[in-house]
């Protein structure tokens, strides 16, 4: 793995730990939002693996740009888990960000974007070896 994947890789895991963290510390929003940011950086990390450059937060475009550049088809990778923790990038931060669904998040909402964030990491980890 090149350096600056390992970097990457190296927060996601850091981003991954906190989550944990402020799930025990009944923080669902802020365990949400690093959730979101580890699958973020895992993503990123593979895609500087392959000597590409990643562009912007959307887990999903960045699932897309990651299995491009690892020649995996979408099917096989965490799609619905990435769909899940997109959500997470904004809401968590800006009260305002969704009007439309409940304001505070659950500790069921938290555990299912740590989930998330697991098989993403999984995700990659597990593939970084076809960049």
């Amino acid at each position: 793995m090149n350096p600056e994947a390992t970097r990457w890789l190296k927060q996601s895991a850091e981003d991954l730990e906190t989550a944990q963290i402020l799930l025990e510390s009944n923080r669902y929003g802020p365990c949400a939002f690093f959730c979101q940011q580890s699958a973020e950086k895992a993503l990123k990390a593979a895609i500087y693996n392959a000597e590409e450059r990643p562009w912007g937060h959307s887990v999903p475009s960045l699932l897309d740009q990651a299995c491009a550049v690892l020649q995996i088809e979408l099917d096989s990778a965490p799609l619905p888990e990435v769909e899940e923790l997109d959500e997470h990038y904004i809401r968590p931060r800006y009260p305002d960000a969704r009007l439309d669904i409940e304001a505070d998040y659950s500790r069921e909402t938290a555990e299912t974007a740590l989930h998330c964030a697991r098989a993403v990491q999984a995700f990659v980890v597990e593939n970084l070896g076809h960049a």
